[in-house]
């Protein structure tokens, strides 16, 4: 590989594949995040629950799959890991020839790009609102030249990088379309947006230790240590899955075992995210059903 991957040819990584970005308060979890999260899975419409058939005290799967499905960030995860099993199967059929027999590897390749176009299309549109988020952050830190230990404030740092990678995904986008066509450029567009998800998955990965340390000593919270523990782990996977795209990888042996990995790592990632939102869906259910009982 003389030049890093084109998103719109290569793995979806990060959607990776680049995600949405993982600094949002979607993915590390703490109070603030899980009302965040709430509140953007309540934008879709709540399903409807048959009172004749659910009982008020639990909350059936099949409700929680609905509702899953009617989110965004439902749709995402499930996108990427129907992605991530087909990238699998590809890259075996690369390796091990014999078993290209039984698959259709164009049509696999051609389902997968379409689900890599799905992903990047239902988070398109965001960058403005979170440049936004971004310019008030830096208007409320005061005047950086006086005060210069501004620039690290935490949430200035964390808002700087949900840009670059927001920004960086969405040109990501337009390259994949064919509406940016020069070369040069995408391929600048490409090689910033594999920089930008590999320093949203560190930065991530860095909270989520915190706040997985921050858990341990709470008592009888088994709840947000599970997920700390789901975070540390999704993001571990995340970091790993992208980490192939930013070498210079000679042997085509090697570099299709690591691209192998990489969609393991991103498939792993895909099923903690859906038992991570799964478990945010559940909870969310049993309160709606606790208030209308």
């Amino acid at each position: 590989m003389s030049t890093l991957p084109a998103h719109g040819v290569s793995n979806d990584t990060n959607i990776h594949t680049s995600t949405p970005t993982l600094l949002s308060k979607t993915h590390v979890i703490d109070t603030e995040d899980d009302e965040t999260t709430a509140r953007e899975q309540s934008e879709s419409p709540f399903p409807i629950q048959n009172k004749e058939h659910t009982s008020k005290s639990q909350v059936r799967n099949v409700d929680i799959i609905k509702y899953l499905i009617g989110t965004i960030a439902g749709k995402d995860k499930i996108a990427k890991l129907l992605k991530s099993i087909l990238d699998i199967i590809k890259k075996v059929c690369l390796i091990l020839p014999r078993y290209s027999q039984y698959f259709d590897t164009k049509r696999i390749s051609t389902i997968s790009t379409q689900l890599s176009l799905f992903r990047c299309i239902m988070r398109f549109g965001s960058a403005p609102y979170i440049i936004a988020n971004l310019f008030k952050r830096i208007i409320s830190t005061g005047n950086v030249f006086k005060h210069p230990q501004a620039i690290f404030n935490r949430l200035l740092l964390e808002d700087s990088i949900d840009v670059y990678s927001t920004v960086f995904d969405e040109l990501s986008l337009l390259g994949k379309l064919n509406i940016i066509k020069n070369r040069t450029f995408r391929e600048t567009i490409s090689r910033n947006d594999t920089w930008a998800t590999e320093v949203d998955a560190i930065y991530s990965l860095k909270k989520a230790c915190s706040n997985y340390k921050s858990t341990r000593s709470l008592k009888n919270d088994d709840k947000a240590k599970l997920m700390t523990k789901i975070d540390v782990a999704r993001f571990t996977m995340e970091l790993v899955s992208n980490t192939p795209d930013l070498f210079l990888i000679k042997s085509r042996r090697l570099e299709r075992l690591l691209s192998l990995l990489s969609s393991v790592c991103s498939t792993v990632s895909a099923v903690l995210n859906i038992v991570r939102l799964w478990i945010m869906a559940k909870d969310q259910l049993s309160k709606k059903l606790s208030k209308s009982a």
